[in-house]
């Protein structure tokens, strides 16, 4: 399979998916049903590991677990030596049961409760990025109490440049009005880590940020690096503090619609070259050590090895308004487009014509916000067609709930021409499991 080629058509004008026919896919386990290219995921994965091997090779690729975490996903991406950003208990304790390395594992997070941070403690996590002061009253609290700690904690300090990534409002993460990390302009970063350098169960090792997500332009990264390469050689020189490690977080843009860019490899390899040539500049300029490059792709490697398949149900005209045509899924497996208006792009599984009429496809659930995609153009549909949205990889599973009393669908690893069930979809029994 070309790795630049997310599908094809067969002779029969059928949609092929890593080798595998999407009608028959959704013919053998039913519809909605996530579908995950497992070639597209390795090239990806590939991609980013070769990228970082050939500008930066103190550096480590560290999975960022939300985007999409089950145990299929922390045993192949452990193939290629990467780490893996947690952010719950429930991530974490996935992870363990992954056998991940607990060495290799990071806990991130605003609001880590007390009984997340125990449970990583428990498994030997002591990788913590924290984020706030309460946070960090917490960790002192607990290493000054537990005299059976084999460890001190690994404490990453995420800060706040105060550099703004144009991405959707909701996704923006590095503004300084914002819930994550502790602002640089105003000195509390420098505080901050000062503190925690004082305290001698805890291990300073560097510090992340992250400036946004779905970015397609390499100026943020490059500024946000050079901003925090001198705050880097501010800390050397009034505190003589070293900074062990430095995580650029992610948020490198991928495809869903035409409207995006199509990144190539060597457009990923820009992004990661701004950051580096600041560490670098910095370094020599500074007489600084060299820290260990971190960055977090998690959406960027999982998102275009995904699919959904859907199969078509009634459709509604309203003449010279709208034509609705409704799929047997909906915000439940997809909620994006009503937290985001994110843009998608849908294809019919079986190709029968070239003309194309414009529509929107939505949901089943009882919501006029359950949308998929809005006014879109398409080949013509009929109840029963089955349609593929592609770029569903990542936060799609993860976001995924029982609105309405649905089940989540199964997720589907397909790899040259053959499939297996990474995630069972969830039944009906499933959903009254836990009521009283």
């Amino acid at each position: 399979m070309d790795k630049n080629l997310k599908y094809t058509f067969d002779k029969n004008n059928e949609m092929i998916i890593d080798g595998c026919n999407a009608l028959n896919l959704a013919k053998k386990y039913g519809t909605p049903v996530y579908i995950l290219s497992e070639t597209i995921l390795r090239n990806r994965c590939q991609l980013f590991s070769d990228i970082l091997k050939e500008l930066y090779p103190n550096s480590i690729v560290s999975y960022a677990s939300k985007a999409f975490c089950c145990k299929a996903i922390y045993n192949l991406i452990k193939e290629y030596g990467f780490s893996c950003d947690v952010v719950s208990g429930g991530e974490i304790y996935t992870a363990v049961k992954a056998k991940f390395d607990n060495n290799k594992i990071f806990f991130h997070g605003n609001n880590k409760t007390l009984s997340e941070i125990k449970l990583a403690l428990k498994n030997k996590i002591y990788n913590f990025i924290v984020d706030n002061y309460d946070e960090l009253e917490t960790l002192e609290d607990l290493v000054k109490k537990d005299k059976k700690l084999e460890n001190k904690l690994n404490i990453i300090v995420r800060i706040n440049p105060g550099v703004e990534a144009h991405t959707h409002e909701y996704v923006q993460t590095s503004k300084t009005d914002s819930k994550f990390g502790i602002n640089l302009e105003s000195g509390e970063a420098e505080k901050f880590i000062v503190r925690v350098c004082q305290n001698n169960k805890l291990n300073f090792m560097g510090i992340h940020y992250h400036i946004g997500s779905q970015i397609f332009d390499t100026k943020p990264y490059g500024l946000a690096a050079k901003i925090v390469m001198e705050f880097i050689a501010m800390l050397k020189k009034k505190h003589n503090i070293d900074v062990k490690i430095f995580n650029a977080g992610g948020g490198f843009g991928v495809w869903y619609t035409n409207k995006d860019p199509n990144l190539k490899d060597e457009d990923y390899k820009k992004f990661i070259k701004a950051t580096v040539n600041e560490i670098k500049n910095g370094v020599s300029k500074n007489n600084l050590i060299e820290p260990t490059l971190v960055i977090e792709p998690g959406r960027t490697l999982v998102c275009e090895a995904g699919f959904t398949l859907y199969t078509v149900g009634n459709i509604k005209e309203i003449k010279g308004v709208r034509k609705y045509v409704s799929i047997d899924g909906g915000m439940y497996e997809n909620p994006r487009f009503a937290l985001y208006q994110s843009a998608y792009t849908a294809v019919k599984c079986k190709s029968t014509e070239t003309k194309q009429e414009k529509v929107t496809i939505v949901g089943k659930c009882c919501e006029s916000g359950d949308c998929i995609i809005k006014d879109t153009k398409m080949e013509k549909l009929n109840k029963g067609d089955v349609i593929a949205v592609l770029s569903t990889g990542a936060y799609h599973y993860s976001m995924a709930s029982n609105y309405n009393r649905n089940p989540v669908p199964p997720v589907i690893m397909v790899n040259n021409g053959k499939s297996r069930v990474i995630v069972k979809g969830q039944t009906y029994e499933d959903l009254i499991k836990y009521d009283i």
